[in-house]
């Protein structure tokens, strides 16, 4: 089977070679575009795609107006680090824990806040790019969606960056990932409402982002299987830091008692919270008359006491996916782990009444 190798890549190989021979010193300056173009019969798209990448692997700078001139100065070590919200919920202590090993291995952090925008969160790793990183781990937002930044970091794992997803695997040839067994959490969340004897429960979850979308499919999928009467599906289509979530709490708790859930499963302890806070402002007692789990152990103050929930090695997280990184820049392949969640029992959950 013969391989046709695409012209970009062959003058990308050319320029290394070229450089690698020594032909070429640090702060040389390489043949021009037109010079290239012609060199290769080939398209200024063509040769430009060939640029980039040796610019996403630290080997060139591109002066506008100048040219491109070799870059064989010391590694930066430089890693950017892009999460959807960086001041709250659980990712300040995956940045916590990634920023360890990075200090611990001589690496400087960027750190970048998406906002849970993905428009923000392009124009973050575009500004690194024109920095220069020697690798991303990023939380992406939207990764169930197709207004992801999905086709943008595929793009940079081809040119050569060594990028680690967190908490979202796209499965993307030559990107490593670090992600929670979801699907496992979602189904056990249902088969222990069962084991308590509900047959009427609800399951409230975020569209947008994959996690989220993998706990309640696993949990309406278990929930069939098991057999519950009834089960309420609420999905919102925005940040459930918006409050979208104690609407559908209020939804839910206004149908008729004979119809209304016994049992809430939550894809992660804010929507959970939520959910606590308007039933108690509607009299409805968490586990006495309706059940909740939540998922994640997040620090949200004296209700996490009582919630029982899923675990999420939150430090241990960014501590691997840096790990991965490192291993990545060292030349070893990908890895995928997977951390299973353990299931926490604490309060909120009971038997239905009646």
């Amino acid at each position: 089977m013969i391989t046709i190798v695409p012209k970009y890549r062959l003058i990308e190989k050319f320029l290394i070679d070229e450089i690698k021979s020594g032909k070429y010193k640090h702060g040389d300056k390489l043949p021009t575009e037109k010079e290239l173009m012609e060199m290769f019969n080939a398209s200024r798209e063509t040769v430009r795609k060939a640029l980039e990448r040796l610019v996403v692997k630290n080997l060139v700078t591109r002066k506008p107006g100048l040219g491109t001139f070799v870059n064989l100065e010391k590694r930066n070590r430089v890693v950017g680090i892009l999460v959807q919200q960086i001041t709250s919920y659980i990712f300040p202590y995956v940045t916590l824990g990634a920023e360890e090993v990075l200090f611990r291995n001589g690496y400087k952090m960027l750190l970048g806040n998406a906002s849970e925008d993905p428009h923000k969160e392009r124009q973050v790793i575009n500004e690194w790019l024109e920095i220069g990183i020697e690798g991303l781990i990023i939380d992406p937002v939207c990764s169930a969606t197709r207004r992801s930044n999905r086709d943008l970091v595929e793009d940079l794992v081809r040119k050569g960056l060594k990028v680690v997803l967190v908490h979202t695997d796209w499965e993307i040839p030559g990107a490593g990932a670090v992600v929670l067994d979801d699907w496992y959490g979602g189904e056990k969340a249902a088969e222990i409402l069962y084991q308590y004897g509900h047959r009427r429960v609800a399951v409230l979850y975020k569209s947008l982002h994959l996690p989220s979308v993998l706990r309640a499919q696993a949990f309406l999928k278990r929930g069939k299987e098991l057999g519950f009467e009834r089960m309420y599906e609420k999905v919102f289509h925005v940040s459930e830091f918006t409050g979208i979530p104690m609407q559908y709490a209020y939804e839910l708790l206004s149908l008729p008692k004979g119809q209304r859930p016994t049992a809430v499963f939550c894809y992660n302890d804010a929507t959970a919270l939520q959910f606590y806070l308007m039933a108690k402002r509607m009299g409805v007692r968490i586990p006495e008359d309706v059940s909740l789990i939540g998922f994640d152990d997040a620090p949200i103050g004296d209700f996490r006491d009582i919630l029982t929930t899923f675990s999420h090695p939150k430090e241990e997280v960014g501590r691997k996916a840096v790990e991965i990184l490192l291993k990545m820049v060292e030349g070893e392949p990908p890895e995928r782990y997977v951390f299973k969640p353990q299931l926490i029992m604490r309060e909120s959950v009971s038997y239905p009444k009646g």
